[in-house]
């Protein structure tokens, strides 16, 4: 499939599982030196290939008309880690934790497939370059996802079908996190946990086809 039929059918996708509220997220996949990204203002539910505009590292304009306004928190993510795509939304259960905690507490073992940890990164106006810097800069150390507070969530992967993957589990993990808050203390992992749940993963095989 063409890389922007491919990125709007999956822009679609995430609407209709509910991810994407409206008009507001993007979603960018990078080739080489060349980045895809969903326009501004597009409602996800009714993209098509013609809503995807073809950026270069440097921001360059070089296909379509208006890229999105987080094409520069895009970049600035792609600048630092290996990653080849990234899904930005505005669930609501991941803009409620970004309000209420600094990162998603160690409540399951799926924080392993997100790099471990999803920290809160401070409010920033949407588009600048500080809140570029700051998610770049949690993501460079090793975060596969970040809260963006009042603000939303994004989530990197080594394919689009993986980004899509992180998004939707690092909105189901802040779902677990609201729905188990107000009924007392969190039973919470430790590090050694997780190392422990990685070993037995790689004994295993686990997660593998």
């Amino acid at each position: 499939m063409d890389p922007r039929e491919k990125l709007a059918a999956t822009c679609r996708d995430v609407a209709a599982r509910g991810v994407a509220v409206g008009g507001a997220g993007n979603i960018s996949v990078r080739l080489d030196d060349r980045v895809l990204i969903t326009r501004g203002g597009l409602r996800f539910e009714v993209a098509t290939a013609e809503d995807i505009c073809v950026v270069g590292l440097d921001g360059q304009l070089l296909e379509g008309e208006r890229p999105s306004s987080e094409t520069g928190l895009h970049l600035g993510i792609y600048r630092r880690c290996g990653d080849t795509a990234i899904v930005h939304t505005h669930g609501k259960a991941a803009v409620a934790v970004g309000l209420v905690a600094q990162e998603i507490p160690l409540i399951h073992y799926n924080l392993l497939r997100l790099g471990g940890r999803v920290p809160t990164v401070a409010y920033f106006t949407f588009g600048s370059q500080e809140l570029a810097d700051a998610v770049g800069e949690v993501v460079g150390n090793g975060a596969r996802a970040a809260l963006m507070r009042n603000h939303g969530s994004v989530a990197c992967g080594s394919s689009l079908d993986e980004a899509v993957e992180h998004a939707e589990m690092t909105e189901w993990l802040c779902e677990i996190y609201l729905a188990a808050r107000p009924f007392g203390e969190l039973a919470l992992l430790t590090p050694g946990d997780l190392d422990d749940v990685l070993t037995q993963a790689r004994r295993l095989s686990y997660g593998q086809n």
